[in-house]
């Protein structure tokens, strides 16, 4: 996403006294990769001349000669700046308050690749239009190939703690508006005295952005023009659950939360049992929510699991995957963390993160630093970097095991602003997640990348969507590329579900197994627009009838295999193999009806040796697996009747 952001003041007024000081700001919301769409954010601060800057941060514009007490209404517009008509419309407008104006419009009408100019401009009590700021934007949409990629191979603009207080304007501003620029987020959660769940408390104990004391952004309050600080947690929640209703299709949310030191597990009903439970509150099916099992896939393990292996044989999902989910990964004290992982096991709803300074921290995570439980080990994915330790070595180090690396910045103990070129390095040493003081901030990194986007490849075999060839050792998620995919050694268990896409070619070599009661869908196909959600049936709660569910099927199944009402009752993709083998032979075949086939397997003599008879349980590629061990060396015939449709083929049997 790049974007192009200027301004110009339009005005040069008399030398009067100062009479109002403004901001105005234009800025890309975080693009939506799932929706494939991104809009233009437009917000505005306007101040009586008595208005004290106690902050660095305003960015504050004084023009004289207007008086604040002869406004009556503040103006948006909005011109299109390449056709040859140069018109401004106008978008919103808002009436003047007696202190201070917020305001803010979020303009969806716009084509991807067009500059817009956005103009501020007040209405006078005498009817005079003053125009004061202007500003410029070219919208575009981030790379699709992002949908193609798995979580652990993309980065994206994240926000440090809830510190956008320069985004907030009511009614739905703070941790709410936030989330329209990135969708990774992080909350400080601290202990509380009050005996209910939600009630832990978030806050930052030094918020250096001019507000006394603790603050934090959620729960706009409109009687102070801002949300005021030390909220409870369940207030940080509900904004996030209202800002995921109002966008189901959204891209993964991700929300960091940072347990204090002073974060209570076991007083007033504060467990990690009781986190998971309210997180859990937050969606109509658990499944909404991707947490640490299914990462782990189909594990039989008796404990959290092994989820360093996991990320090493790449059982992360993709991006399209998880289009409209949430995560949530513990960060902070590692002896909470610990904590956690001990009490919740297999059922934790939250992953966990260690704080790492270097490449030792990531290989043991129970160094001082990390000071995570050695028994809770192989149960951290993800790390947690400052920007000053970054060039140590454990970001390519991480990343190249499929661990996901998030950074933030420091100066002077605060979240710094990260520059075009910091924003740069973050990506340059495989960071994930790059945590910046202000999301709405304009970005363009000094590497050429854009802001949000696929990651470069940290070791030869890291799986990346670039157009080459993609290796595979995972289940229970999809695996995609523009153009080719090349699998070996890959297991798809009993129960799981995988998909794999690729635009050109899917070359599957041997010690690949689609183990007998696993759901495989491997095709040719755009993983860029494909719609991951076919499989969930889950974001609505409906439940279809097993009628409506066959008659869904039996239409997509048309469209997929491309199948003519003529040609339905054939079959196509025969493949018999491995062949020649010593063991087993599998049948597999794509059939757009469920019609009952028999293999049969002749001798050379025409003397059948082997009959079986398969009804398919669905419609679409089917597979018979079929014993062959107690068959003697040599060569066999063998016919596949399916329906009216006969098939045949040669068998070799030899013996190792």
């Amino acid at each position: 996403m790049k974007t192009i952001l200027f301004c110009i003041a339009l005005l040069t007024l008399s030398l009067k006294a100062k009479a109002v000081k403004i901001k105005f700001m234009v800025a890309n919301t975080s693009v939506n990769v799932a929706e494939g769409s991104t809009g233009v954010f437009t917000a505005f601060e306007l101040y009586p001349s008595t208005f004290i800057d106690s902050t660095d941060d305003r960015g504050l514009i004084d023009f004289e000669s207007i008086n604040y007490n002869d406004i009556s209404e503040i103006v948006m517009e909005k011109m299109l700046l390449n056709i040859d008509i140069t018109l401004f419309s106008r978008l919103t407008s808002f009436t003047k308050t007696d202190t201070a104006t917020f305001g803010f419009y979020d303009d969806i009408d716009i084509v991807q690749g067009n500059t817009y100019a956005y103009r501020l401009s007040v209405i006078t009590k005498t009817g005079q239009q003053i125009n004061l700021l202007l500003k410029s934007m070219t919208p575009e949409i981030a790379d699709p190939k992002m949908n193609c990629a798995k979580l652990n191979n993309v980065y994206r603009l994240a926000g440090h703690n809830n510190f956008q207080e320069s985004v907030i304007s009511p009614p739905n501003g703070g941790f709410y508006k936030t989330l329209d620029f990135t969708r990774v987020v992080e909350l400080d959660v601290h202990a509380s005295n009050n005996p209910t769940t939600w009630n832990w408390s978030v806050r930052h104990t030094s918020f250096p952005f001019g507000c006394s004391g603790n603050c934090n952004n959620c729960g706009f309050n409109p009687a102070t023009g801002k949300a005021d600080g030390d909220k409870p947690f369940g207030v940080c929640i509900d904004d996030l659950k209202k800002w995921h209703n109002d966008h189901p299709n959204h891209d993964v949310i991700i929300l960091f939360i940072d347990l204090k030191s002073d974060w209570n597990e076991n007083n007033n009903g504060q467990t990690p049992a009781d986190l998971d439970q309210r997180l859990l509150f937050l969606v109509p099916n658990p499944d909404m929510i991707y947490k640490p099992r299914d990462l782990l896939g189909n594990s039989n393990s008796s404990n959290f699991g092994n989820m360093r292996l996991a990320t090493q044989q790449n059982n992360w999902p993709s991006m399209g995957d998880l289009t409209g989910k949430l995560m949530f990964v513990l960060t902070g004290d590692g002896s909470k963390v610990t904590d956690y992982i001990t009490d919740r096991s297999l059922g934790a709803v939250a992953f966990c993160a260690a704080n790492v300074k270097e490449v030792a921290d990531v290989a043991d995570p129970t160094r001082p630093k990390p000071d995570v439980g050695w028994w809770a080990v192989n149960d951290i994915v993800f790390y947690n970097n400052d920007f000053s330790d970054i060039n140590n070595g454990q970001g390519p180090w991480a990343s190249g095991d499929g661990y996901i690396n998030r950074v933030w910045g420091s100066f002077l103990g605060f979240p710094e602003t990260f520059s075009n070129s910091k924003y740069a390095d973050a990506i340059d040493e495989a960071m994930n997640n790059i945590a910046t003081k202000l999301v709405w901030e304009h970005r363009n990194p000094t590497n050429g990348k854009p802001v949000n986007g696929i990651q470069r490849p940290v070791r030869a075999e890291n799986p990346l969507i670039n157009g080459s060839r993609v290796y595979s050792t995972y289940q229970n998620v999809t695996q995609a590329a523009t153009q080719t995919i090349t699998a070996t050694n890959l297991i798809v268990e009993q129960g799981t579900h995988f998909r794999m896409f690729a635009g050109q070619e899917i070359d599957l070599q041997p010690g690949v197994d689609f183990q007998p009661g696993s759901d495989v869908d491997v095709r040719i196909d755009d993983c860029r627009t494909t719609d991951y959600t076919q499989r969930q049936n889950t974001q609505t709660g409906e439940q279809l009838t097993q009628e409506e569910i066959d008659k869904l099927m039996h239409e997509l199944n048309k469209e997929l295999y491309g199948y003519q009402p003529e040609s339905e009752k054939e079959i196509v993709n025969l493949m018999v193999y491995p062949n020649p083998t010593n063991n087993m032979v599998n049948i597999s075949y794509t059939q757009f009806l469920k019609t009952q086939g028999t293999f049969t397997l002749y001798d050379i003599t025409g003397r059948i040796v082997k009959t079986q008879l398969y009804t398919p349980p669905t419609e679409g590629k089917q597979q018979i697996s079929v014993s062959i061990a107690q068959l003697k060396e040599g060569s066999y015939f063998y016919t596949l009747q399916v329906g009216e449709q006969l098939y045949n083929g040669k068998v070799v049997k030899i013996n190792q």
